[in-house]
This record gives C-alpha cells, sequence and structure tokens, in this order.
C-alpha cells in the first residue's frame, strides 16, 4: 500500500541533512509507489528564523566557535531546550501544521532532534502518524535529540544507546542500525575508476592528501595548505565547499606559485570517490565524515570537532587508535610524512553499514 513519508531535516549542520538525502533515495528505491518528501521546516516560517538558526548555527561553528560554545553550555537542561522550542514554535508551528495537513503524511521520520516540538501540533495530535527520529550523531549524541522520552529512536552505536538510556529512554524504544551512510561506502571503488579519475583530476603524484571540512570547509585549509606543498612526491586536494572565499584564495595561491600539485573544489557530490583516490583524510570530527573515511580503509586525521557533540568521536579516534587528532597545520605535515614514507596500518570501525535495514524498517512501521 502506498505511503506518504515525511522526513524532516535541517541545515544546521551537514550531517541531518545527508542522512535525510540517503533515507529519501532508498525509500523511493525500495517503495516507487510511496510518495517520500523531504521537509526543511525553516524553509516554510519566516526568514529571519532560517538565517538565525541555520546561518547562525554555520558562522558560529566555523568562524565564531565561543558562541557555539556558549549556546550549547546554557541548553545543557531539558527545561531550557523546552523553552527554546517553545519560544521557536510559536513562530513556526501554524506554517508546519499548515504544511503537514497538506500533505497528510502517515510517518514522519526525524532527522533532527525537533520531534518534542512537533508533538504538539494539532495534525501530529490529532492524526497521530508514526513517528522516528533518527539520531545522526553517531557516537556522542546530545540531551536534545533525547527530549520526548516517549518517541522511537534509532541509535548507531553502543556509545550513543547508553546516552540515550542515560537520558531515560526506555530500551523498547531504542532501536539499533549501525552506521548510517551512503550505501556505496560498503564497496571501496574499481581500481580502474580509481586511475581513471587520478588522470581526469591530475593526480600526478603516486600519494594523495584529502583536506575537506563539510561545506564550510576547514578553518585552518589556507595555511595548511601551505605547508602540504612543501612535501615532496604528494597531490593535494582540496575541498572548499560552499566557501568562496576560500576557494579564490587558494587558487590565487595556486597561481601565483604555480603549484601543479594541488587540485581544488568547491561545493561537490563527489566524497566518495575523493575518498578513494585519496591515501589520507584530514577532516573535522563528524561523525559521517570518520564512518565514510574508515569503511575505506584511508588514514585519517581529526583537526577540529564541534562541542560537545562530536567531542566523542574524538576520543573514539585516539582510545580505539582509528586515526589521529592534530590541530596544527605544522604538525600534521609532520605526521603526513611519516605516513607517506611507512607502510600503511589501516584499521576500520568494523561496524556494518545498515542504512539499507534501517529503510526497510521505515516502510514496515
Amino acid at each position: 500500500m502506498p505511503q506518504r513519508i515525511l522526513l524532516v531535516y535541517t541545515k544546521a549542520g551537514g550531517g541531518h541533512l545527508a542522512l535525510a538525502q540517503n533515507l529519501h533515495k532508498l525509500l523511493t528505491e525500495l517503495e516507487p509507489e510511496s510518495e517520500v518528501r523531504l521537509f526543511n521546516f525553516f524553509d516554510v516560517g519566516p526568514r529571519w528564523i532560517a538565517m538565525a538558526i541555520q546561518d547562525g548555527y554555520n558562522f558560529a561553528v566555523n568562524k565564531q566557535r565561543w558562541l557555539f560554545t556558549v549556546f550549547q553550555a546554557f541548553y545543557q537542561t531539558r527545561p531550557a531546550i523546552q523553552s527554546f522550542a517553545r519560544v521557536l514554535g510559536m513562530r513556526l508551528a501554524p506554517a508546519i501544521n499548515e504544511y503537514l495537513e497538506a500533505f497528510c503524511p502517515d510517518k514522519i521520520i526525524y532527522c533532527y532532534p525537533v520531534n518534542h516540538g512537533f508533538r504538539r501540533l494539532p495534525y501530529v495530535r490529532k492524526h497521530k502518524p508514526k513517528t522516528l527520529t533518527v539520531v545522526s550523531d553517531i557516537f556522542s549524541p546530545h540531551l536534545y535529540w533525547f527530549i520526548d522520552t516517549k518517541d522511537h529512536y534509532v541509535v548507531a552505536s553502543p556509545e550513543a544507546y547508553s546516552i540515550a538510556r542515560r537520558y531515560r529512554v526506555p530500551p523498547e524504544n531504542l532501536h539499533y542500525f549501525q552506521t548510517l551512510i551512503d550505501p556505496k561506502y560498503n564497496q571501496p571503488l574499481e581500481p580502474a575508476e580509481v586511475a581513471r579519475l587520478r588522470q581526469e583530476w591530475g593526480l600526478i603524484h603516486p600519494y594523495t592528501v584529502l583536506v575537506t571540512g563539510g561545506g564550510a570547509g576547514l578553518k585552518i585549509s589556507f595555511k595548511l595548505v601551505h605547508e602540504l606543498v612543501k612535501i615532496e612526491g604528494i597531490n593535494v586536494v582540496v575541498v572548499c565547499g560552499y566557501n568562496q572565499k576560500l576557494y579564490r584564495q587558494l587558487e590565487a595561491f595556486k597561481q601565483k606559485n604555480r603549484i601543479s600539485n594541488l587540485v581544488l573544489f568547491g561545493f561537490t557530490q563527489q566524497m566518495y570517490e575523493l575518498i578513494n583516490v585519496s591515501d589520507v583524510v584530514v577532516s573535522k570530527a563528524g561523525p559521517a565524515t570518520i564512518a565514510e573515511v574508515l569503511s575505506q580503509g584511508k588514514e585519517l586525521i581529526v583537526c577540529d570537532y564541534v562541542w560537545p557533540q562530536e567531542y566523542g568521536n574524538v576520543e573514539l579516534i585516539r582510545h580505539e587508535k582509528l586515526g589521529y587528532y592534530i590541530r596544527r597545520p605544522r604538525q600534521i605535515a609532520a605526521k603526513i610524512r611519516e605516513l607517506k614514507d611507512r607502510p600503511p596500518e589501516r584499521k576500520t570501525l568494523h561496524l556494518q553499514n545498515e542504512i539499507v535495514r534501517l529503510a526497510q524498517y521505515i516502510l514496515s512501521l
């Protein structure tokens, strides 16, 4: 029987959107007759709210981290989070409810921690659609994911399961699905395709370093590139995301110094391919990025993380010796020199990617 499924997300952090997009693709493929929609609830409200929350989040995380740290420190209790949600909901609830009434979803899948806000909407109270929150912070989710202890949750690691129980979510409301990333990461790219891409992108040296930091790029990208291009015999590939200023700076640096082994990308949908052609990836501690890099057996250097939700990711990397946590560009370059000149000792999380099983579970609700 055809279903109407709504996948709720925001653009405050790239992981929520990527998860929603992957589920959308799989649900559509598994049950083509059903109508599956992506829904950024900030799109139906006043523009200033979207700018304040989404753009403000991205600005604080990438430019003024102290602002985000102060905000997170304040919202460490249920009353604080619920109060903020009520104030925000006063402006957004009517438009969100109008959208729900028009679409009439049978199921609402939250890829963002807003289930406690949606529960109070008239449509949800009246029609009682099936609901499920998929926690995209794999290893150390924040309290705001688990405000509504009556809802059902998907967690992707034993660490996240323990945190949910600590926040009083009953065990019968918790569903464990390992590592929720795009299914294509289940297998490496074919060697022939890797060779073709290396030629297409002009990767002239046998060893490749990928520098990526999500949509905004890494804060240290410019300084790091200055150090990396000094290393002989490597390609340096940088993903700048939507950070046009960083892209222009690196392009000018490349042209001025006639650097042939520096390859630049803006926003790209080819992260799977880029990871596959690389030997080592330098990134921030986003949970999806960590899982994607380790799934392909690549060396990982984490140089930044967002407190508190990504702190657990860094601790996992260090304790399990899955990679390296190094903040300073010069020290990162030194580690890459060391990795380049020794046989790789690559480890992985040994977690099965179960996003297809999750999509099947959602259809069976």
